[in-house]
């Protein structure tokens, strides 16, 4: 891990998961244990329909709306 946090994973595990230069991942933590694990499509629909209707926010209001929980 790098001085701010930065984790790299192997190339074998990320060829092996399908995961792709800016992939989405969840993260994690249950106990003492950290669970990485890609998201592959999770939002798709999501935001192919706020794309489709146009709709607009802010990356504020997305945070404080809690707009993907």
């Amino acid at each position: 891990m790098t001085k701010t946090g930065n984790v790299s994973i192997p190339k074998k595990w990320r060829d092996e998961l399908g995961m792709e230069p800016n992939s989405s991942i969840l993260i994690e933590k249950t106990g003492d244990k950290i669970v990485l694990r890609p998201l592959k499509g999770s939002f798709d629909k999501i935001d192919e329909e706020i794309r489709r209707k146009k709709i607009r926010f802010t990356r504020k209001e997305a945070v404080k709306d809690d707009l993907y929980d």
